[in-house]
């Protein structure tokens, strides 16, 4: 197309490619035509538009064109549905759906009481499994489904998702994940998330990598919240990458960062601006609300503290009780996933020092009812340039307060981040540490608390940590706790063994060496040797790749900021915690 765009006294040539025989060649065209942008050129593709059967095609020439698309009319060109669902089936093409419809489905209306076809909803499912090597969202799949039921049209492609796994999950039928994901609401995410996690258990990693592309595109707010918890913490690199890189592609859409998007899908759960949400039993209703421990407190109409929400009784309106009942124990299901989630991404943000601007912060920590609590129980630092110039805390009615409890105003261009306690003072960290037990609030993160490692003065000028030298540990004990932390066994060589665990966070890398075991671990013992730090993509890695942070790589540790250091030492203090010997 470039070639293409830059030869102008091709007019002719390209003109002519409009009419080819082949959609390829003409949907070429028609980018060339669009790049050039002539006026001349409109009534050839008016022209070509008349005629053009190729959706995608089709498509494309509506849009350079400018034509709006009439009323019931499918987004690929100007089809009736009746017209799209002849297309879709055209050559015999729902053989390819045999497999799924041995046995009956269960009924799909549409909004007006019609029943749908078999051959609408297999129309529907046409759009996806003819999507060949790269589905995803599909404008006829949403025009078809426009008037169905959703209830009913989720519950359909839940039970071909069943039949998908009933008969082995392959992975030419990859499109079902799309289908089913886009369509099968919360139900489906559930089975999605389950099969990302066992998938790559089985040596299904690719088919899991599929799963968490699919349930980037779920219209359920909860789906984008599961794939940004795997792509921070997820134990099979593979599928964790496919995560961070379907969140960078919707992050990318939307013009912001991917850390930018994980604080946007933080769901509300349906509370208010006063971090309320209110049940209606009809003849009474009940308020709840989140507590700073992230607990569900709730309130019956004259103010008084409940144990738990009670279930419907005679006098409510039975439907509308049962339903507000279903609601709650929804809302309190998701809350408890929401806050691991949140409270992950937060160790997360300590321990790299992540920033936030101002008003983003004010956004995603005051006003989002799940973070409230996260707000008032954590103490928070002003930066500028990554130094820190004044801490604060958020109280509950709004206000800031210092470590010296004076109220605080915000500077409108504060850079705010968690305060590590390696910043702080021991007076700082005491006198914060009293606040919050006057106030009675036990942190959601451990912060205050958290042990600090300094490099120490053996160590300046020094290139490895070698502070666990000897510590003699079990290989799938140390491949257990290594894995959950975010670290990755390091490449394969000689034998089928690895001798390394690696992790990178931004700019900086870190990597821990052992005497090695095979990949899954013999149920032997191993011997830690050292731990070195070096700039992220720098280490080469695969199968029999011999490269790693040696004395030309690794950094000083001196070189490495205090906080990632600490971390790092932190979490392998952790993981030698059961060492039997050194």
């Amino acid at each position: 197309l470039k070639i293409l765009e830059e030869q102008k006294d091709w007019k002719d040539d390209i003109l002519v490619l409009l009419s080819d025989k082949k959609a390829g060649p003409r949907e070429a065209a028609v980018y060339v035509l669009a790049a050039w942008n002539d006026v001349s050129d409109r009534p050839a593709l008016e022209a070509a538009l008349e005629k053009e059967k190729n959706a995608k095609v089709r498509r494309l020439l509506t849009q350079v064109l400018g034509v709006k698309e009439e009323e019931n009319e499918s987004p690929s060109g100007v089809l009736k549905r009746e017209d799209l669902v002849k297309a879709l089936h055209k050559g015999g093409k729902s053989r390819t759906l045999s497999w799924a419809f041995q046995t009956p489905f269960p009924a799909v209306h549409f909004e007006n009481g019609e029943e749908a076809s078999v051959e609408y909803l297999q129309a529907i499912l046409l759009c996806y499994a003819g999507a060949g090597t790269s589905p995803g969202v599909n404008k006829d799949a949403e025009f078809l489904a426009g008037d169905l039921k959703k209830e009913e049209f989720s519950l359909y492609v839940n039970e071909l998702f069943d039949r998908f796994m009933e008969q082995g999950a392959e992975a030419k039928k990859k499109w079902v994940l799309y289908a089913a994901s886009i369509h099968g609401g919360n139900l489906m995410v559930k089975k999605l998330y389950r099969q990302i996690q066992e998938w790559p258990a089985n040596a299904r990693g690719a088919m899991a990598c599929e799963a968490v592309n699919a349930l980037a595109l779920s219209p359920v707010s909860e789906a984008l919240l599961k794939v940004d918890g795997i792509a921070s913490k997820f134990k099979f690199r593979q599928v964790k990458a496919a995560a961070a890189k379907a969140l960078e592609f919707a992050a990318g859409q939307l013009g912001i960062t991917r850390e930018e998007l994980s604080d946007r899908i933080v769901p509300d759960l349906g509370f208010n601006e006063r971090m309320e949400r209110v049940f209606d039993y009809g003849a009474r209703s009940f308020t709840v609300s989140i507590t700073p421990e992230l607990e569900i407190q709730v309130r019956d109409q004259e103010g008084r503290k409940l144990k738990n929400m009670p279930a419907p009784g005679k006098r409510d309106e039975e439907d509308k009780a049962a339903r507000a009942y279903e609601e709650f124990k929804a809302m309190k299901k998701q809350l408890k996933t929401v806050a691991a989630s949140q409270k992950q991404r937060l160790e997360l943000a300590l321990s790299s020092g992540r920033m936030w601007k101002k008003e983003d912060w004010v956004e995603l920590f005051t006003k989002k009812p799940v973070m409230h609590p996260f707000a008032i129980g954590l103490i928070w630092g002003i930066y500028k340039e990554e130094t820190l110039t004044g801490s604060f805390r958020y109280m509950e009615d709004g206000s800031f307060n210092t470590v010296d409890e004076e109220e605080l105003e915000l500077p409108e261009d504060a850079v705010i981040g968690l305060i590590h306690p390696i910043e702080l003072s021991k007076e700082e960290r005491d006198a914060w540490k009293e606040q919050l037990e006057d106030y009675e609030i036990i942190q959601p993160v451990e912060q205050l608390d958290r042990t600090v490692y300094l490099i120490s003065e053996e160590e300046v000028g020094q290139k490895a940590v070698e502070r666990f030298e000897g510590v003699i540990l079990n290989d799938l004990s140390l491949i257990g706790k290594m894995q959950p932390l975010g670290w990755y066994t390091g490449s394969v060589q000689d034998a089928g063994c690895f001798y390394t665990f690696y992790r990178e966070d931004g700019k900086l890398g870190a990597e821990l060496h052992f005497s090695g075991t095979y990949i899954g671990g013999q149920n032997e013992e191993v011997t830690i040797e050292d731990v070195r730090f070096y700039l992220a993509g720098t280490i080469e890695r695969g199968s029999y790749v011999y490269d790693e942070a040696d004395d030309k790589k690794a950094l000083l540790l001196e070189q490495v900021p205090p906080r990632y250091f600490s971390e790092i030492i932190l979490q392998l203090s952790k993981v030698t915690a059961s060492k039997k010997e050194q």
